[in-house]
């Protein structure tokens, strides 16, 4: 069974956050990363998810060979490189859509796997949820989420292949498919084999894909162990909360997915939602990071260096790890 929290107790981790295809900002990191390592100052290079999925044009979307270079990093250095899902990351693991306001962001990533799907599909597969460490800071993609505090063991022990060969089950009760086909197509307002080759690059009915679309609706819709992965990996943290409410949150958070941490988790960091300069404080228990999409200015972008090994008490306390990328 999968154990998505990671434990880290010694050694400098380079931190980075929501690359999102950008691969000057990925190759800057990595140019960091590679000189703090071999002058024997950092041990980890962990990104805190969404690596992939690039707004604007598609030339400018370098997330598969992004994604294939971590690939080849994971080779060449093992456990020393750490990715976290994100939520740009999941719905590749489903056959489920992203969008954003005029921006669908699942259909480009997707025909450009080819040949690669299989190897880039199986790394998100594997990806741990959050990392703990013995100073007490806690890593995740999107933070704290309220929805989920009770949940810490179920999430600890996530099976992909189990939910989805729960909703294969699923589909494989439905009879006929083809009248499942015509009515997903009716609510989505085009013909399903079109849908099914536009978001997800199937090649058409013989595509052993074919089916993967509609598999990714149904988890949507009936898989409760899928939900609760969703509502981690999207969570809007502070947002829609008073300051006394989120604080107290996070403390809950901390202790309920800190239980038998190598020490007290007293912190988080995560990315995911955007920040003017490169970091923002939330709170006492929150430091968000942004090291190039969600920035503000991007060459406002920053990565943390972080001690897993040297007690942090407070958000405030990261502050003179923060380096800029750009």
């Amino acid at each position: 069974m999968p154990d998505r929290f990671l434990n880290l107790t010694d050694g400098v981790a380079f931190i980075v956050s929501d690359l999102h295809g950008d691969r000057d900002a990925f190759d800057r990191c990595l140019d960091h990363f590679y000189r703090l390592h071999r002058r024997g100052e950092v041990q980890y290079l962990i990104l805190l998810g969404d690596l992939i999925h690039r707004s604007g044009p598609a030339e400018q979307d370098a997330s598969l060979s992004m994604a294939l270079d971590v690939l080849a990093l994971y080779d060449e250095l093992g456990p020393a490189v750490v990715m976290l899902l994100g939520n740009h990351e999941m719905p590749h693991i489903y056959g489920v859509t992203l969008s954003k306001g005029d921006q669908d962001y699942t259909p480009r990533f997707e025909h450009a796997l080819g040949a690669y799907r299989t190897a880039v599909v199986g790394l998100f597969e594997r990806l741990p949820f959050l990392v703990r460490t013995g100073a007490g800071v806690m890593l995740s993609h999107a933070g704290p989420s309220m929805d989920v505090i009770a949940l810490a063991d179920p999430l600890r022990t996530y099976n992909h292949c189990a939910v989805l060969a729960e909703a294969d089950q699923m589909l494989a009760e439905l009879a006929p498919i083809e009248e499942a086909y015509r009515m997903f197509g009716t609510h989505h307002g085009a013909p399903y084999e079109r849908l099914a080759q536009h978001i997800l690059a199937v090649s058409g009915p013989a595509d052993p894909r074919f089916s993967h679309l509609l598999r990714g609706f149904i988890v949507g819709q009936r898989s409760r162990t899928f939900n609760m992965l969703w509502d981690l990996l999207f969570t809007r943290n502070e947002y829609g909360l008073n300051a006394t409410a989120y604080l107290n949150g996070c403390q809950r958070f901390l202790e309920a997915f800190g239980t038998d941490a190598p020490a007290p988790q007293r912190v988080m960091v995560s990315g995911h939602i955007g920040t003017r300069g490169g970091h923002s404080i939330i709170n006492a228990h929150h430091l968000r990071l942004s090291s190039a999409a969600h920035a503000h200015p991007r060459e406002a972008g920053e990565y943390l260096l972080l001690d897993c090994a040297r007690p942090v008490e407070s958000a405030d306390a990261l502050l003179a790890g923060l380096r800029p990328v750009f």
